[in-house]
Parts: structure tokens; sequence; C-alpha cells
């Protein structure tokens, strides 16, 4: 994904977050962070520097919003520290130049691979929102229906965006 496409996608997926997703009645309960879409979209082959660059970025964004005092940017910067070692165990060992990010993945790599990484970033964020595992249950609630709505819309926007599925 070029660096324009990049830049266009965060901006829409965050404008998206902002306009529609933190006004949904579910907010005690969870909310959906589609914003972490951006973060698996980005190719192995990339720099790491560059990665976790745009990770912090992205999260301090969803910080000032939501004020979560840096929440978001840790969450973010975990996610990308997982992804890599989580793609290869999943999807194997893929050539440079044919890692286009899970983008190209078919919907049932997309969801596995998906799915673990939007759980560990909504635990994660949830435990740094709570200063701990003081309240374990509100904790996982909270990441089962973020998880579970976050993964719904990840889906569709696969369905809408994926420029190929792959044939294996």
């Amino acid at each position: 994904m070029n660096s324009l496409r990049l830049l266009l996608a965060s901006i829409g997926v965050v404008l998206f977050q902002w306009a529609f997703l933190q006004g949904l009645p579910l907010s005690q309960y969870g909310n959906p962070y589609i914003y972490i879409w951006v973060l698996m979209l980005l190719p192995q082959p990339m720099s790491r520097q560059r990665q976790f660059l745009i990770a912090f970025l992205l999260g301090s964004i969803m910080d000032s919003f939501e004020q979560s005092g840096g929440a978001h940017s840790l969450a973010c910067l975990m996610l990308i520290l997982a992804k890599p070692s989580l793609e290869n165990a999943l999807l194997g060992f893929r050539k440079p130049e044919e890692d286009e990010g899970l983008a190209s993945l078919p919907l049932g790599a997309f969801l596995t691979t998906a799915g673990i990484l939007v759980v560990l970033h909504h635990l994660f964020l949830f435990i740094m929102e709570n200063y701990g595992l003081q309240h374990l249950d509100t904790v996982l609630i909270r990441t089962l229906v973020s998880s579970l709505i976050t993964l719904l819309l990840l889906v569709i926007l696969h369905g809408l965006t994926a420029r190929r599925y792959a044939k294996k």
C-alpha cells in the first residue's frame, strides 16, 4: 500500500470512527475500534521503524480524541509488535514481494489473523484503561463485545476493499 493510500485510509477510518462509531449505545460495554484496520494493512516488508511510527501516531490521535492517556498508543504498538510473529505462525513465511498485508488474504485467513489481533489489541487497551486487572470481569466483557463488533466491521471492510483473494 503506497503512502498516499495509507494516509487516506487512516483519515477515513478515524473520521468514520468518530463520526459514527463513538455514539453507539454500546459504549458502556465496549466500542468497536476499526482504526486498527490501518495497522493490519501494513505489509511486513515495510520497515519496523515506520510501522511503529504509524502505530504510535494513529494511537496518539485516538488518545487525543478519547483522552485515554496513551492507552491507544500502547495497544497499537503492541499490535505492531505481535503482528509479524502471528502472521508467520498462522500464514507461514511469505516472500516480501508477495506480502501485501492482510488485505490480500482470503476471508478465512483474514478472519483468523484479524480476530486474534483484535482480541489482543482490545484486551491490552482495556487493561490499560482499567489500570490493571482489578475488575477482570468488566475487562473481559468489554473485550468480548468490542472485539466481536470490531471484527464484524473489519470483515465488511475487508470484503469491500480487498484487492484480490488469494487462491489457497
